[in-house]
């Protein structure tokens, strides 16, 4: 509101001096065309009436430029009478003109500058803009008239218009130019938001992507837990008590994982799971889907040394994955898990099972757990593959060893 207020104040103030400058200047060249006598009375007096209606249209002479600049011209082209109306309108044009429209202005305040100056030379040289300056006749002797070439004024002419145009032009650069750094500026800030919230929503996909993969691992564990318990009936207790045990401690880790999840949505925690999900937890998932009742080997081969975070807790997804699916469509089969790497090869997973022929022990799913994993082993650089081969189904990945 400020700085909207000040503008319209230095408009006003500009507007109220172009006026003021263009009346002045039109009283001097009447008072001295009347003074020096050299054209008639009417004519300097038609020629000021115009040009006080043309310093009233310079009010309006930046929201219709060219209409007043033709105002501005009809006086300075006819009569005995001052150019400066034409070159503040020609001002205003050049602001906004270009092409065809701003040279015909330019070309129309220098016929009223050229013409008004040749008037000028018409007066005795006391009276005269250009000549006043000179040295005066004796005491009693006639005053002269200005015995300079005619091509004089329309030099001057050219050296008003051409600094007005180059003054309006260079000033209507500074403005664009204010304007380009203002939009770059909005477009900079827009570019800010929308990275700022292409990043939130990776970050949920893949907290989302996690969110799956660790709570269908675990519902998967307990739904075949639960239907062990139910087969085996009450032909043994203890196991009956083992199974119960172990669906609760399931059940307890996986609302773990969610209320952390759900906290760093909210922006109330960070995410901090029920364990570390890296390359050393693996053994211990691998541990539990065998308590849950899946036939898994593994194998581990790394090489001394930390690996990456991602990288780690990558492989840990893969094998989560995988695990989670063999529970569901060959829980019959044996799992076999070998992963093996170095600093200067990376990490191999290589995770396969023959088919089974039984129905799957829950129902299946979307398939989006692969996909998810497709998606990160790619994010972090590596390769990722899972499908039927020969009559296994195998998932070979690779990683990066230190991303």
């Amino acid at each position: 509101m400020t700085n909207t207020s000040g503008d319209t104040i230095r408009r006003r103030l500009w507007t109220t001096g172009a006026v003021s400058l263009s009346v002045f200047g039109s009283i001097l060249a009447v008072a001295l065309t009347q003074e020096s006598g050299s054209v008639p009375v009417w004519n300097s007096t038609i020629g000021l009436l115009l040009n006080l209606v043309a310093a009233a249209a310079l009010v309006w002479r930046h929201r219709f430029p060219l209409p007043v600049l033709a105002v501005a011209v009809v006086g300075p082209l006819f009569f005995s009478t001052d150019a400066t109306a034409a070159l503040i309108a020609l001002y205003a044009v050049a602001q906004v003109e270009r092409g065809i429209r701003l040279a015909l202005a330019v070309f129309a305040a220098y016929l009223a500058a050229g013409m008004s100056l040749v008037y000028d030379t018409m007066r005795t040289r006391d009276n005269s803009i250009l000549t006043m300056g000179s040295a005066r006749p004796e005491e009693g002797a006639p005053l002269p008239t200005w015995d300079v070439p005619l091509w004089i004024p329309w030099v001057v002419s050219a050296l008003l218009v051409g600094i007005v145009a180059t003054v309006a032009l260079l000033r209507h650069t500074q403005v664009e130019l204010a304007r380009a750094q203002v939009s770059r500026d909005r477009a900079t800030k827009q570019t800010d938001v929308m990275r700022d919230e292409m990043i939130r929503t990776e970050e949920r996909t893949r907290i989302a992507r996690d969110m799956h993969d660790t709570l269908a691992a675990s519902l998967s564990r307990i739904s075949l837990m639960a239907g062990a318990v139910q087969v085996g009936g009450t032909d043994n207790p203890e196991k009956i008590v083992n199974n119960a045990s172990l669906i609760r401690a399931t059940a307890h880790d996986a609302l773990d994982d969610l209320k952390n999840i759900v906290g760093v949505l909210r922006g109330s925690a960070s995410q901090q799971h029920s364990g570390h999900q890296g390359i050393d937890a693996v053994a211990e998932l691998v541990q539990g889907a065998r308590a849950a009742g899946l036939h898994a080997t593994l194998y581990t081969d790394l090489s001394p040394g930390d690996v990456g975070t991602v990288s780690g807790h990558v492989t840990y997804r893969v094998v989560q994955e995988s695990l989670t699916n063999a529970q569901k469509y060959a829980g019959d089969q044996v799992i076999r898990i070998s992963i093996v790497g170095a600093g200067e090869h990376g990490i191999r997973i290589n995770i396969c099972n023959q088919l089974s022929s039984r129905p799957p022990a829950v129902p299946s799913g979307s398939r989006s757990g692969l996909v998810g994993l497709a998606e990160q082993t790619r994010d972090v650089g590596g390769t990722f593959h899972a499908g039927v081969v020969g009559g296994e189904f195998v998932t070979d990945c690779w990683l990066p060893w230190y991303s």
